[in-house]
């Protein structure tokens, strides 16, 4: 009798040995379920106006603006759905913002940025360094007209401000523009700033209609000196024109008739005279002396700008209309005043030889100045009571504008 070979039972027994030791790590095995990949949403660092999510030109360079509006440093912007290249557009609106609006120009020395795709959309990292500080964007005053600009100014003398950072929208101003602003603030009203300011000025752009004026003011004193010297030029004007103001109407039942051009010109050239006297025995002309009213009511010397400045503060504190002119006289550069009574302006020149409420020919040929910039003075004063004759018409040709 034949034995069968006991290998396949054999290899059958070991085979479900093995099974049943390994069922314990069978059924230790951990299962889970996936679902698609959605990124957490980035956290960004937003202005106050900037959109959470950018599809468009027109809203990226707002969103770009208004980090800059708002001193932002560094932020995150991104675009889902986005219309267009937006490494293109990133790129344009970083430099537009910039090199062509004027908060940009004014405030910001570079922007940067680095772009990412995360898997459905782009962000971007933007980083932006200034060249002014958060508080000089801060001072930012908007100035809609050239008036408005000419009355702010007149304002920040007065006030003896030292920096302004004004909005304007005026195409044709530049740096020039804007210190003649100030001067010409300062020669209109010699009691409104005791000193001329040097003016640092500019414009960011450089051209466009809507820029940022940014303008330093040196007086050349600390803030305590000059409200003193204002309050010592007040003090010696009103010491100086005592009484020469016009006695207050009356409030009697049977007031007097109203006076006549022709009497209120007589009152206020009695009232001059007597003035331009005072300021000769005061002070005397002194072409290396300084140029403000201040030298001449204080220091007891000045140049004919001097002089004519204190002239001035003095004529408007009683209620002349008085004006500084700048001109030449015998080739050399001079000012003096011109004084109008009654709608008639005439010469007054305290500094120079005899020139008081004198017409333009008198003048004409020793003295010169832009006859464009100042009225005409068609005659001298006279101050007789006899009838003034009716002048002759005046057929000599009109001088012509002389550039000082």
């Amino acid at each position: 009798m034949r034995h069968r070979p006991r290998t396949l039972p054999c290899l059958l027994a070991l085979i479900f040995a093995l099974a049943l030791c390994g069922c314990a790590s069978l059924y230790d095995t951990q299962y889970a379920s996936s679902e698609p990949y959605q990124p957490p949403a980035p956290a960004v660092t937003e202005a106050a106006d900037a959109p959470d999510n950018i599809t468009d030109y027109a809203a990226l360079r707002r969103a770009v603006l208004a980090l800059v509006t708002d001193h932002v440093e560094s932020a995150q912007l991104q675009f889902n759905g986005y219309e267009g290249s937006v490494s293109q557009d990133l790129s344009t609106a970083c430099w537009d913002v910039k090199s062509s609006t004027a908060l940009g120009a004014f405030a910001v020395d570079t922007i940067s940025y680095d772009l990412s795709r995360i898997v459905s959309y782009y962000q971007a990292e933007v980083n932006i360094t200034y060249k002014r500080t958060a508080a000089q964007a801060d001072a930012l005053e908007r100035v809609r007209s050239v008036s408005a600009l000419k009355d702010r100014l007149d304002g920040a003398l007065r006030a003896g401000e030292t920096y302004l950072v004004l909005e304007i929208s005026d195409a044709s101003a530049t740096a020039d523009t804007l210190r003649e602003y100030v001067s010409a603030a300062y020669y209109a009203d010699a009691l409104a700033c005791p000193v001329l300011p040097e003016v640092d000025a500019a414009l960011f752009p450089e051209t466009g209609v809507t820029r940022i004026a940014e303008l330093t003011l040196d007086y050349g004193l600390d803030p305590s000196a000059l409200s003193q010297r204002r309050e010592e030029l007040t003090t010696a004007i009103a010491e100086i024109t005592a009484g020469l103001t016009p006695a207050p109407s009356s409030d009697d039942a049977s007031p007097s008739p109203s006076p006549t051009a022709r009497e209120q010109a007589l009152d206020g050239a009695e009232r001059l005279r007597l003035l331009c006297g005072r300021l000769a025995d005061r002070c005397q002309v002194d072409e290396t002396a300084g140029a403000a009213a201040w030298d001449a009511l204080m220091n007891g010397a000045a140049d004919s700008e001097g002089l004519a400045l204190a002239l001035q503060a003095c004529c408007q504190s009683i209620g002349l209309d008085c004006r500084t002119v700048t001109g030449r006289m015998d080739g050399d550069v001079h000012c003096w005043n011109m004084v109008t009574l009654a709608g008639t302006s005439y010469h007054v020149d305290v500094s120079g030889p005899d020139v008081f409420l004198s017409g333009d020919e008198r003048l004409w040929g020793v003295y010169w100045w832009d006859t464009s910039d100042y009225p005409a003075c068609p005659g001298d004063f006279s101050f007789s009571d006899d009838p003034e004759p009716t002048p002759a018409p005046d057929t000599s040709p009109t001088p012509a504008p002389v550039q000082i």
